[in-house]
C-alpha cells in the first residue's frame, strides 16, 4: 500500500524539463536502490509521454528496473504494482489546473527525500532494464469483480451514461459490460479538444446530466483523466455533492462494518461527521495530503476527500474512481433504490468554496491572524490550514501549495449565517 503521494507540478519545457525529469528519476532511483523495481504510467497527454520517458531514463541510470504500464489510470497501476514487486510507482498526467502543466505523482511506502541536488549514476554494466507490460489490465478487472456483488448488479441491467475522459483506457466500460450494464459513452476516445481540462467541467457535467434524463438512464458518471476522481449524477440529472457521496458510501459500509473508522480531511462536511457517528462509526479528519496514510494507520473501513475521491481499503488503499462506480452500483442494486433516494438520506448544509489571491510570503501571516481571531472559546484544528468549528458552522482556510492563493471552505446550517461568515472571512483576509 502507498502511504505517501508526493506531487510535483509545473510548466512543461520550462519548469518540468526533460533534464529535470531525468534528474528526478535518478534521485528516486538512488532512494530505491539498484536492481529494485519502479512502475511508471501516464495519461494520453503528449507532454506526459515525453516526461515519462525522461523519468524512465533517469531511473535506469540509477540501476533501477522499470516496469512501464504505458497509458493507464492511477488506480489500475497502483493495484497492479504489487504483482511486479515494485517499491515505488510514478505517474505523469495533465494538470487539473492549467493545460501547460503536468503533474508528476510519486507513490511510495515511505516519503522520498527529493531535495538532494546530486544524483548518483551506476556504471554502464549496471544500468536498469525496461519492461513493457499489459497483463495488469485483466488482473485489475478480475480484482474488481471479485470484490463486488456481481450477481445483484447483473439482475438490474442498469443503463449508465459514462464520460470517461482519458481516451483508450477502457477499464470502466469493460467492467460495466461485464456486469450487464448498458452504457452510453461520452469522451472515451483520444479526440479531446486542445485546451480541454481533464477535470469534469460544468459543460461536461451539463452534457451528461441532459443525456441521463433524456434517455432515462439510472445514473450518470464522469471520470477525470487519472480515474481517481468521480462525479455522480442521479437519474433526474442532478449532480450529487461529493460530500453527499462520501456520506452514502460511509453509511453503506458502516452497516456492514459496525464501529468502523472513516477517514476524511478537514474539508469534510458536518453532515459526514453526523452520519458516521449516528451509524456507530468513528470519524477521523486529517490533512488533505495524509488521507491515505491515516486510512492505513487507523485501519479504516472507508475514506475519501474532495473533489470526488474515494478509498475502499477492502480493495486497495488508493483513490479509485472506477471501483467507486462499481460500489455505487452495488449499493443501488442491493438496496433496490435510486441515487436520488440515497442522496436524500444524507443531510446537505449550505456550503461555499472559493479562493482569495495571496502571495506566498503572506500566507502564514493570514493563517496566524485567522487563528488569533478565533483562538478564544472556539474549537480550532490546525492539522491542515486553520479550521474553526462554530456551533452550527465551520470555516476552513488552507494555503495553496502551488499557487498564490488561500482556499476557503465555509459551511453553515443557516444560509444567512453562511453569507455573513463569507463576507467576514473575505474582508479579514484581504486586510492582512
Amino acid at each position: 500500500m502507498s502511504r505517501y503521494v508526493q506531487n510535483i507540478r509545473g510548466v512543461v519545457n520550462f519548469e518540468i524539463t526533460n533534464k529535470f525529469a531525468s534528474h528526478l528519476g535518478t534521485i528516486v532511483g538512488n532512494y530505491v536502490g539498484p536492481e529494485k523495481r519502479v512502475v511508471v504510467g501516464r495519461d494520453l497527454n503528449v507532454p506526459s509521454q515525453m516526461i515519462k520517458r525522461s523519468i524512465t531514463t533517469g531511473l535506469m541510470a540509477a540501476g533501477v528496473d522499470v516496469i512501464d504500464f504505458g497509458v493507464a489510470p492511477i488506480p489500475v497501476i497502483h493495484y497492479s504494482r504489487e504483482f511486479y514487486n515494485a517499491n515505488v510507482m510514478i505517474t505523469i498526467s495533465k494538470s487539473h489546473l492549467r493545460p501547460e502543466d503536468v503533474d508528476i505523482k510519486i507513490f511510495s511506502d515511505h516519503e522520498i527525500p527529493l531535495e538532494q541536488r546530486h544524483a548518483d549514476k551506476v556504471s554502464w554494466n549496471q544500468i536498469g532494464t525496461l519492461r513493457y507490460v499489459h497483463e495488469y489490465r485483466e488482473k485489475y478487472i478480475k480484482g474488481v469483480l471479485d470484490e463486488i456483488d456481481v450477481s445483484a448488479i447483473n439482475k438490474k441491467s442498469f443503463l449508465i451514461v459514462l464520460d470517461c475522459e482519458g481516451g483508450d483506457m477502457p477499464f470502466a466500460p469493460q467492467l460495466l459490460h461485464k456486469i450487464n450494464c448498458e452504457t452510453v459513452l461520452i469522451g472515451c476516445n483520444e479526440n479531446t479538444l486542445e485546451g480541454d481540462f481533464p477535470e469534469p467541467s460544468p459543460k461536461r457535467i451539463s452534457l451528461v446530466s441532459e443525456l441521463t434524463t433524456a434517455i432515462g438512464a439510472d445514473m450518470g458518471v464522469l471520470l477525470d483523466n487519472d480515474h481517481d476522481r468521480a462525479v455522480f449524477i442521479d437519474q433526474n440529472g442532478n449532480m450529487i455533492r461529493d460530500q453527499t457521496v462520501l456520506g452514502i458510501f460511509a453509511k453503506y459500509i458502516l452497516e456492514n462494518n459496525p464501529n468502523g473508522t472513516v477517514v476524511s480531511s478537514v474539508v469534510a462536511s458536518q453532515s459526514v461527521d453526523e452520519m458516521v457517528i449516528k451509524n456507530g462509526g468513528k470519524i477521523i479528519k486529517t490533512s488533505v495530503n495524509t488521507v491515505l496514510n491515516e486510512i492505513e494507520d487507523s485501519e479504516a473501513i472507508f475514506g475519501g476527500d474532495e473533489p470526488g475521491m474515494y478509498v475502499f481499503p477492502e480493495f486497495q488503499n488508493c483513490f479509485d474512481a472506477i471501483f467507486s462506480v462499481m460500489k455505487m452500483l452495488e449499493i443501488l442494486a442491493k438496496k433496490d433504490t435510486t441515487l436520488s433516494k440515497l442522496a436524500r438520506e444524507i443531510k446537505e448544509y449550505n456550503r461555499t468554496v472559493f479562493t482569495i489571491e495571496c502571495e506566498h510570503d503572506k500566507k502564514y501571516e493570514v493563517m496566524d491572524a485567522f487563528k488569533t481571531k478565533f483562538e478564544s472559546g472556539e474549537e480550532i484544528n490546525v492539522v491542515d490550514g486553520v479550521r474553526v468549528d462554530l456551533e452550527d458552522s465551520f470555516i476552513l482556510i488552507r494555503p495553496s501549495r502551488f499557487e498564490p492563493l488561500i482556499r476557503v471552505y465555509i459551511e453553515s446550517k443557516s444560509a444567512e449565517k453562511l453569507q455573513k461568515l463569507t463576507e467576514s472571512v473575505q474582508t479579514m483576509i484581504e486586510k492582512v
